[in-house]
């Protein structure tokens, strides 16, 4: 019988990599290891790379109350007894040598803050994948559910490709489409595509490693990058966007990065939810940008009416 392909994981401690090496394990494939950005400043004499060993607590009959750990990627390496590494530099020669020492068919990138150089990408028998939250080329780069929120887009996906020199380039092996729900959070559509992203990975890896696969090439023609928001992006011109649009805005990213503002002619509005829009004129104020009902303040916008509460 044929053994399951080798895996090599880079991860983060969120959600977004713990569930793609979740469904990696989950679908019988062997992870050798999971590689982690280290988590403090490096020392004059700390090496490129180390060994992170799993915590083992002293005995209590306390119940534990949290875990710092639960529910990553970190704690799920040390249940499963998978090798964990944090890492400095990659292309550091200690580095390439301990990667390539695990042999891996295939390195699997979910959410991982450094680059990977060339060096690493070439390691793997079979190439490097990456998983990213949205249907390529369109919104390249580190928070691209950010920007699905900003452009007001009814649906965005994920997206497995080769990873090559370039920022979410390669070519694309799988792609699924997700809905981007009226009033959804980040923080639910982050874990849908966490969930979707991760099946598809772990199924990209099988068909890879059994030659059923047919790269893509990504279309440059209608390709976009952006990068990490500014205080600009925060705020809403309402003027501009039509009261859905406002509405899922703030109700997807209110708790994210914040704060939200509302710019209504040339007066800005700090906003801590929107309750709800309309696109039928709101009774008493219609002939105004803005005004009270209850606790809301509905405000127009340049089409339709969105409810907030400041």
């Amino acid at each position: 019988m044929k053994r399951p392909p080798r895996v090599l994981f880079f991860g983060m401690q969120g959600s977004f990599s713990q569930l793609s090496l979740r469904a990696l394990l989950n679908r019988g494939l062997e992870v050798c290891a999971v590689i982690i950005p280290a988590t403090h400043d490096r020392g004059a004499d700390q090496p490129a790379l180390y060994r992170r060993e799993r915590v083992r607590l002293a005995h209590s009959t306390l119940p534990m109350l949290h875990s710092s750990y639960e529910g990553t990627i970190v704690q799920l390496a040390w249940e499963r007894e998978i090798p964990l590494w944090e890492v400095y530099s990659l292309s550091d020669p200690a580095t390439v040598e301990t990667v390539a020492a695990y042999q891996p068919d295939v390195v699997c990138v979910a959410c991982f803050s450094q680059r990977i150089p060339r060096v690493i990408l070439e390691i793997p028998s079979l190439g490097c994948l990456n998983v990213h939250p949205s249907l390529l080329p369109a919104n390249r780069g580190p928070v691209p559910l950010f920007w699905t929120f900003r452009q007001g887009c009814e649906q965005t996906g994920v997206t497995i490709h080769l990873m090559d020199d370039g920022i979410d380039r390669g070519d694309i092996l799988a792609q699924e489409v997700i809905e981007v729900s009226s009033g959804i959070s980040y923080e639910q559509l982050e874990l849908e595509s966490a969930r979707r992203g991760g099946e598809l990975l772990a199924d990209t890896v099988w068909k890879l490693y059994q030659g059923d696969t047919k790269p893509m090439p990504q279309d440059e023609n209608v390709s976009s990058y952006y990068g990490f928001p500014g205080a600009e992006d925060f705020i809403v011109p309402v003027a501009e966007w039509d009261c859905v649009h406002v509405y899922n805005f703030i109700c997807g990213l209110v708790n994210w990065g914040g704060p939200i503002v509302v710019q209504v002619q040339g007066e800005y509005i700090v906003v801590k939810k929107a309750t709800s829009y309309s696109h039928e004129n709101i009774s008493g104020i219609a002939d105004g940008n803005y005004g009270w009902r209850d606790e809301d303040l509905w405000i127009r916008c340049k089409t339709g009416w969105v409810a907030v509460r400041r």
